[in-house]
């Protein structure tokens, strides 16, 4: 169903995570587990990953005249994975949210760092070199993070990151 609505072929790490966890329960506040990803996101499911990419490739439709927007992405849908771009590409599998506007995405262009996850922000873009390798990476940076305490839990049993 992702791969399919992206049209790229979905890195195995990213299947497998899906496959055994399709996301985090949201309830009336952040999120009923807590921010389980650092700084502060909170995975997404299958579903709600192709909503928020929907959303956000329609956002980027708004921005700009449609033919100057059709050559940007094309050009930009063609560079390789991990490189910064100010705009919601259709290349880029959104995974988590900080429910501020940011999100978490396994950018899917070509390239050594195919499959790489990324953080975006509304106002921004994606600017900074990626935050992980792949989803892989960051499962294990997450492993290590909580066996060396950098989490604490609240009395409602949600995760928090120092």
């Amino acid at each position: 169903m992702a791969q399919e609505a992206v049209g790229r072929p979905l890195p195995p790490d990213l299947r497998a995570w899906w496959l055994y966890a399709d996301g985090a329960r949201f309830g009336p506040h952040v999120g009923d587990s807590g921010w389980l990803i650092p700084p502060g996101f909170v995975p997404y499911s299958i579903a709600e990953a192709l909503k928020i990419r929907r959303l956000w490739m329609d956002v980027a439709r708004e921005i700009g005249p449609l033919e100057q927007l059709e050559a940007f992405v094309d050009a930009e849908n063609n560079r390789p994975a991990g490189t910064a771009c100010h705009t919601w590409l259709p290349a880029w599998m959104p995974v988590a949210t900080n429910h501020g506007g940011g999100n978490l995405f396994v950018d899917l262009r070509g390239g050594p760092q195919y499959g790489c996850v990324m953080e975006f922000y509304r106002d921004a873009g994606a600017l900074a070199e990626p935050a992980w390798n792949d989803v892989a990476a960051m499962l294990y940076d997450i492993a290590d993070r909580l066996t060396e305490n950098e989490a604490q839990l609240d009395q409602a049993g949600l995760l928090y990151w120092q």
